[in-house]
């Protein structure tokens, strides 16, 4: 997929998710506060589930609002315009809320032939963490029509998918973008492990079920990991 629709889709879908995708960089610690905490975050994102690789240039960690793939995203969806201005951030409305934007945060991007894979990491305290996950867009963003700044636009339809549940609570749903260049899928899981807050996304146009299927191996996968370095 192109950059320019790739970015458009995940800002005007998700604000953060899978723009470290697109060619994120890796966060300069300076004096964060927050530096330790997202490293070992950082250090807790799989490595590899079955073929998709960790991307480190295109991966970064600290404070959640001052990420460069969060700033970034901020910046594209000023100029985005949606006939339903609630559903700007459909899938990433917790992003938001004053509590994930101090805190502890990794972005990951992985290399995967048959798609775009990312995953991040907050670290929250549980009340938190479940006010994040509870966050959902309103009923009428099951579909909307984005409009970008060349005058160009995409229509988008939301549903939710019907997969195990993941760490201690989980939602999951498929976002279809269609524009004059075809169509192509996002899949999501958002979930909570303890006082983690974690969001497994995969985008492209490939086949459904093997989408769901990553979707699936990879959140499992993830949840393990984060038993072993964060136990």
């Amino acid at each position: 997929m192109r950059l320019r629709q790739f970015t458009r889709t995940a800002v005007a879908v998700s604000g953060v998710v899978l723009l470290a995708a697109c060619g994120g960089q890796e966060q300069e610690q300076g004096d964060d506060p927050n530096a330790e905490a997202s490293a070992a975050l950082h250090e807790a994102q799989p490595v590899n589930v079955r073929d998709a690789t960790l991307l480190s240039e295109s991966s970064e960690s600290g404070t959640y609002s001052e990420l460069v793939t969060v700033q970034y995203s901020e910046e594209v969806r000023a100029s985005t315009e949606l006939d339903k201005p609630e559903c700007l951030d459909a899938a990433n409305r917790w992003g938001d809320l004053d509590s994930v934007r101090d805190a502890p945060a990794s972005v990951a991007a992985y290399e995967w032939e048959q798609g775009s894979v990312s995953h991040i990491l907050v670290e929250l305290d549980e009340e938190s963490a479940t006010e994040a996950l509870g966050t959902r867009p309103p009923e009428s963003c099951s579909e909307y029509t984005a409009t970008y700044e060349d005058g160009s636009s995409s229509e988008y339809g939301v549903s939710d998918l019907e997969l195990p549940r993941f760490g201690d609570e989980s939602r999951s749903f498929a976002i279809q973008v269609t524009d004059d260049g075809g169509e192509n899928n996002m899949y999501t899981v958002m979930y909570r492990n303890g006082a983690l807050l974690g969001t497994t996304s995969i985008m492209g146009p490939g086949d459904p079920e093997e989408y769901e299927q990553m979707l699936v191996d990879f959140t499992e996968a993830a949840v393990e990991r984060q038993e072993q370095m964060l136990g």
